[in-house]
């Protein structure tokens, strides 16, 4: 597990300031609307507390400071230092957003017990070293009654977008990335993520063994992406 968080920390920090750029380039602009729908779903409240695992770059966590019904408070959280460093720059320009970012794996998450009105994660839980063991520490600090919402890469369900869409993912998405970011092994290692994750009812099914209720999910683009949703028992 320690390795594959280093693996995952090391990679991410390298390509960490073409990050954004290539995720809407590769998305083609996707990726604004699919977070979008996630912070519906979450639907914090004014003076909540929200954590944001897998933060990256901050633009999930930004995003619902940008809310009608504003947190009072996020924290960001992810192994790689450089990505986090982009958002705090963000945090500062866009008039000091109340964001802390700290360092730290979602499997062992260094926070309090019950803590989080809501949790979100956009695009990490795939990176997760252990699934299970991260989905077993967000439970832990979400307070009875709060909400999980996790944003996934999916495999499309219909035969003729699954076939191009492989073949973009596997051949024409790491030329790309790789020419922009300098590093085509972590475009690589994106669709074997992607390939690998356990989605849909898979998923659905382990948030439920780690006692999360009222579950649920929905494709998004025709099930390139995927939200996932899931409450902490009051």
């Amino acid at each position: 597990m320690e390795d594959k968080s280093r693996h995952i920390r090391q990679m991410f920090d390298r390509i960490a300031m073409r990050y954004d750029l290539l995720n809407h380039l590769l998305s083609a602009g996707s990726d604004f609307y699919w977070r979008k729908a996630a912070l519906d779903k979450l639907n914090a409240s004014t003076g909540s507390c929200v954590l944001d695992v897998g933060t990256g770059t901050g633009d999930l966590a930004l995003g619902v400071l940008r809310r009608a019904k504003k947190p009072d408070r996020v924290i960001g959280v992810d192994l790689a230092l450089k990505m986090m460093q982009i958002g705090r720059e963000k945090a500062r320009l866009q008039n000091d957003q109340p964001v802390c970012f700290i360092g730290g794996n979602a499997e062992s998450l260094p926070l309090k017990t019950e803590r989080f009105d809501g949790i979100m994660v956009a695009f990490g839980v795939r990176n997760f070293a252990d699934i299970t063991a991260g989905l077993h520490s967000m439970y832990r600090v979400l307070k009875p009654g709060g909400r999980l919402v996790v944003l996934e890469l999916s495999r499309p369900l219909y035969w003729g977008l699954r076939h191009g869409y492989q073949v973009y993912f596997k051949y024409l998405l790491p030329r790309i990335g790789g020419l922009i970011s300098g590093d085509a092994g972590a475009y690589q290692y994106l669709h074997k993520s992607v390939m690998d994750f356990p989605e849909r009812d898979r998923f659905e099914t382990l948030m439920i063994r780690q006692g999360f209720v009222q579950t649920g999910y929905r494709d998004l683009s025709l099930g390139i992406a995927t939200i996932y949703w899931g409450d902490k028992a009051q």
